[in-house]
């Protein structure tokens, strides 16, 4: 049976996946801080209860 180092050595644990981005556009510094991101493309607000995507049940629990 080979030891935890020798399978840590061998495998891969994860492989990133990061597409080129090309800049666009960009939100000014205020708006920028308001939503947490400077690009518009990655703004992805966060909506509570939104249950219809999930057929209606929670996503988790």
């Amino acid at each position: 049976m080979k030891n935890r180092e020798e399978i840590s050595r061998t495998k891969e644990l994860a492989r990133a996946y990061v597409p080129f981005q090309i800049m666009n556009q960009v939100y000014n510094q205020q708006e920028a801080l308001r939503r947490g991101t400077l690009f518009p493309e990655l703004d992805k607000p966060y909506i509570p209860n939104n249950r219809a995507q999930y057929g209606g049940r929670r996503y988790y629990g």
